[in-house]
């Protein structure tokens, strides 16, 4: 038998030809780092070297898992080993006490009552005074109850470092372990971030090619095409660690995908904003994130340089909800999808699905039609479509008509505008806070109605049963009233806030001077959404009227356009 005393890591030796191993595992994570250095690797290792050269053990391999928890038992080190335990090739297995091996009171207990005799595996936990070869009563009973122990440690643990965690994130700190694509922290402050010259480029890039309408699957072939490293694979290249353990980092550095291209666009942090509490662990035992709403999240602005602006952002973000692109059409060029969730029908008030379609003589026919059109239940009255070519025709020459306006007579269009704005607003304010004050004196009158019907109840005025139908019913209505108020409030200050939304709309406009060809990006910056109304007229000359609500300002005109079917 060789014996040794010279112990190497597990991943310096080649443990297929190996048997009769003696497996070392150390085992700290970050929570452990809080007991100083009593739990430290060095300090485990110098421990568990001692047994290996007292009790004169055969074969031993150092197996280290560093940053892991215990509840986890996917370490990389761990799996290894229980691996060689299956294999028949350990014959001990020792720690410097139960806790190192893991805290899961039925894993643990799986490991050390079934897998290790089943393996003939002698196991060692030091510190416990736990060895299979020396078995007594006490040991066979207090193995279990420290096991449970261990759990519940975990469990408590667990708890304060997540409260720890979310007051930091209440006062605003980063807690992202890792930053934002796009972001580095500052060497003389880590709890700042500064912007990466190379990364934040990439960033930009990615922002103004969805906002001109490219897909996600058409950015990832042109960051590929360019040799524009993935952020992983960037994170090397810096000198920083890989977050991924896939071989792809290194074997496809160009390879972005669809969802790292769509987690880089709705990430708010690129706006200079901090961005906390935005997901979740299942549990203590459960690692894996859930993604929480983002009412829950945390939002601090300003605290660091923004890579994006707040418009280009929002236009994207917009951009983003709708869909753009039909499965047997998709890159073909002439049938793209323009104006994609903008388009609504005048007579129910939805959307309008795009129709590509091409003859078998070639002849482009697309069009937008009513998605309500011919539900069975409660469907669209309103038969009508509008060609595709048609209404670039008519937002074209609007359009037109209206950078023209507003270039030529600029102080009298604002002047428009802001007549237009102010008496929407009156309209609209005086509507909206009439039934604010109603909803809000229902709602408090309510509550004095089930203080009444509860104190009835007391009295023995009414039953039980119709207190309690009675209360569910007021209640239900009050949850109505609350979600009005709630509606009209936020409407409200909308309205306020649209009021002062001229110049934002002037700046926009005052980008284009010509209208030569509609664009997906100028589509988007300018226009809000087309309604389309039920047509009139015979069958072969109809007349479709059009509304083009802007960004910011609404409507300015009806537009009314022929068409043939």
């Amino acid at each position: 038998m060789n014996r040794t005393l010279t112990i190497s890591d597990y991943r310096q030796v080649d443990t297929s030809r190996l048997s009769d191993i003696t497996i070392v595992y150390c085992r700290l994570s970050q929570d452990d780092g809080l007991d100083g250095d009593s739990n430290s690797i060095i300090n485990q290792k110098n421990i568990l070297f001692e047994v290996v050269a007292r009790e004169k053990l055969p074969n031993p391999v150092l197996f280290v898992d560093d940053g892991f928890s215990g509840t986890n038992f996917d370490r990389p080190a761990i799996s290894e080993a229980l691996r060689l335990v299956e294999n028949g090739q350990v014959s001990n297995f020792i720690v410097k006490d139960l806790s190192r091996l893991g805290r899961s009171y039925i894993k643990v207990g799986q490991l050390t009552e079934i897998t290790f005799p089943s393996f003939d595996v002698r196991f060692i936990a030091l510190n416990d005074g736990i060895d299979s070869n020396k078995p007594n009563e006490t040991n066979s009973i207090f193995l279990p109850i420290k096991s449970l122990m261990d759990e519940m440690y975990a469990a408590d643990t667990s708890k304060k470092i997540r409260a720890v965690f979310q007051a930091k994130a209440k006062t605003g700190v980063p807690v992202t372990t890792n930053l934002p694509y796009g972001y580095l922290k500052d060497p003389s402050n880590p709890k700042n971030w500064i912007i990466d010259p190379v990364a934040s480029e990439v960033v930009k890039r990615i922002f103004q090619e969805a906002k001109s309408g490219k897909s996600l699957s058409e950015i990832a072939k042109g960051l590929k095409s360019d040799k524009v490293f993935k952020p992983d694979r960037h994170r090397i290249e810096i000198g920083l660690k890989s977050i991924s353990a896939s071989p792809n980092v290194e074997a496809l550095p160009y390879f972005w995908t669809r969802e790292t291209l769509s987690a880089i666009l709705g990430r708010e942090e690129y706006l200079g904003h901090t961005v906390n509490l935005r997901t979740r662990t299942k549990s203590y035992k459960d690692k894996r994130s859930i993604d929480l709403p983002r009412e829950d999240w945390l939002i601090f602005k300003n605290t660091h340089e923004a890579i994006i602006d707040q418009e280009t952002f929002d236009i994207v973000q917009k951009m983003r909800s709708h869909k753009r692109s039909n499965q047997r059409y998709k890159n073909r060029l002439g049938h793209e999808n323009l104006f994609a969730g903008l388009v609504f029908c005048g007579t129910c008030g939805r959307k309008h699905y795009f129709c590509p379609f091409e003859s078998k003589t070639g002849l482009n026919h697309d069009h937008y039609k009513c998605s309500g059109y011919r539900r069975p239940i409660d469907g669209c009255e309103n038969p009508h479509y509008i060609q595709k070519s048609a209404l670039i025709e008519i937002v074209s020459d609007k359009l037109r008509q209206t950078i023209s306006e507003a270039q030529l007579d600029r102080e009298n269009f604002l002047k428009k505008l802001e007549q237009q704005s102010q008496a929407q607003f009156s309209k609209d304010n005086k509507r909206q806070r009439q039934q604010l004050q109603k909803d809000e004196h229902r709602f408090k009158e309510i509550d004095h109605i089930i203080q009444q019907l509860y104190e009835d109840n007391l009295l023995g005025k009414i039953s039980d049963e119709r207190f309690v139908k009675l209360s569910q019913t007021y209640e239900e209505e009050q949850k109505q009233l609350q979600t009005s108020i709630s509606d009209l409030t936020e409407k409200l200050a909308k309205q306020q806030e649209d009021s002062l939304n001229i110049s934002k709309f002037m700046a926009r406009i005052s980008k284009y001077t010509q209208v030569s060809e509609l664009t997906v990006e100028m589509v988007n910056e300018l226009i809000d959404k087309i309604v389309i109304h039920k047509p009139t007229g015979t069958k072969c000359k109809r007349i479709i009227q059009i509304d083009i609500y802007y960004n910011f300002i609404g409507k300015l005109n009806k537009e009314k356009a022929s068409q043939a079917d």
